[in-house]
């Protein structure tokens, strides 16, 4: 039996083993009608009441969106929140859009307008968050575990604060969503360092996973200081199709967001595999290795210790600003040794630190890749040119009897060894 598997704007094609096993994402149903969903929710919130009793009579209204990196139906959220407002006569004027760059690079018009529509573009004022300008921060001081809560000063400010986005599986946070439109969507560049310093806190992936996260409550303890009034989430298939809306309490609309999720990409197994056969599913999200790394981490869920994951990802792009964290490094130890002491920095020492834990646990195999060999083999990977040379190695470090394991579409699973 042959198995496809994405790659880039393409797939691989290779014969399955004959006990291998598949972990498909079972695909919930697209929403007929987004836009009348995503109204009913803000008509018919979870915990808190209706966005329009929320913002009657206020002065200032934000609503915090996501960057272009992030598919989120910004638009469709924005026109039925700005109809809604019209309803209690809150003008456009009195409206902000933030949009939470986190530590990326500010969003172009051209995104902006392709990001909100023509029609939204020219009706309300919109800001990217820049995370480096000191004068549009303010500082809301401590978590209790000492993160700095220093957040966009338009948002710390408004009257109402609205955050929209989508619910995904996150390596890091567990979910995305929520609260991590505030921390760190809209957060101060030290703040943001500090917050993403928090994996080390926690030296197993945690993909799917909120509790006992300090992650996800460091994130959470600060979007509940600056004060979140409303939030919108989605939820979308591996299509990329909308299956559900969530809106209302920042906690509670979130917690049947992530129930949802868990229905569709949460799979269990058995056991652990000798060989993960992992790919992101292709372009865009393996277009640098910074990006397809997150396959590697639902492989690294369950495979062996000494295992081995066998990545297949085009790299198109090449490999992202962390590489030289590993370059530099004599092993994998001295990568995470050197997170634990430097924690997160801009050039993504966070990215090399989840390598290395996996690299750590397994030999790591990456398949077809545009980087060059002796680059990846300086980053202690080994490299193959398709599936079946990348097998061969890996049964000359297993064994011909090897349990294998093919998550083609990594990044919308979540493994879990059964209890």
């Amino acid at each position: 039996m042959k198995i496809k598997i994405p790659y880039g704007e393409t797939a691989v094609e290779t014969q399955k083993p004959e006990h291998a096993d598949v972990l498909i994402p079972s695909d919930l149903k697209a929403l007929h009608n987004p836009r009348s969903e995503i109204r009913n929710s803000i008509r018919n919130p979870i915990g808190t009441p209706r966005l329009a009793d929320i913002c009657r009579g206020k002065e200032s209204i934000v609503i915090v969106i996501n960057d272009i990196t992030r598919p989120s139906p910004s638009d469709l959220f924005v026109e039925e929140i700005l109809d809604e407002l019209a309803t209690i006569q809150i003008r456009d004027e009195q409206v902000t859009l933030v949009v939470a760059t986190g530590n990326h690079r500010p969003n172009t018009d051209e995104e902006l307008r392709k990001m909100v529509g023509d029609h939204v573009f020219s009706r309300v004022k919109i800001i990217n968050h820049h995370s480096e300008d000191e004068n549009n921060l303010v500082d809301l001081g401590v978590t209790k575990r000492g993160l700095p809560i220093v957040v966009n000063r338009m948002v710390a400010e408004a009257s109402v604060r609205i955050l929209t986005g989508i619910i995904t599986p996150h390596q890091s946070a567990g979910y995305s969503g929520g609260r991590k439109s505030i921390m760190p969507g809209v957060a101060g560049i030290k703040a943001l360092m500090k917050h993403h310093s928090f994996p080390i806190r926690s030296y197993d992936p945690i993909l799917g996973q909120m509790h006992n996260n300090s992650f996800h409550d460091e994130a959470l303890e600060a979007a509940q200081r600056v004060g979140v009034d409303f939030i919108i989430n989605v939820v979308k298939n591996s299509k990329k199709e909308i299956v559900s809306v969530v809106a209302g309490d920042l906690v509670l609309a979130h917690q049947e967001g992530v129930r949802i999720c868990d229905e569709s990409w949460k799979i269990t197994v058995k056991h652990l595999y000798d060989i993960v056969i992992t790919s992101p599913g292709g372009y865009p999200k393996d277009f640098d290795l910074h990006q397809a790394q997150k396959a590697v981490t639902a492989a690294e869920m369950v495979v062996q210790k000494d295992g081995v994951i066998i990545l297949v990802a085009e790299c198109r792009d090449g490999v992202g600003k962390f590489a030289k964290w590993l370059t530099d490094a004599n092993d994998p130890q001295e990568v995470i040794d050197a997170f634990i002491k430097f924690g997160f920095t801009p050039d993504h020492s966070s990215k090399a630190f989840m390598f290395a834990r996996a690299l750590k646990k397994s030999h790591i195999i990456i398949v077809g890749s545009h980087i060059e060999s002796e680059l990846l083999e300086s980053m202690f990977f080994k490299t193959a040119q398709s599936v079946e040379e990348a097998l061969e190695m890996a049964y000359q470090i297993r064994g011909t009897a090897a349990s294998v394991l093919f998550i083609p579409y990594a990044i919308d699973c979540i493994p879990e060894l059964e209890s």
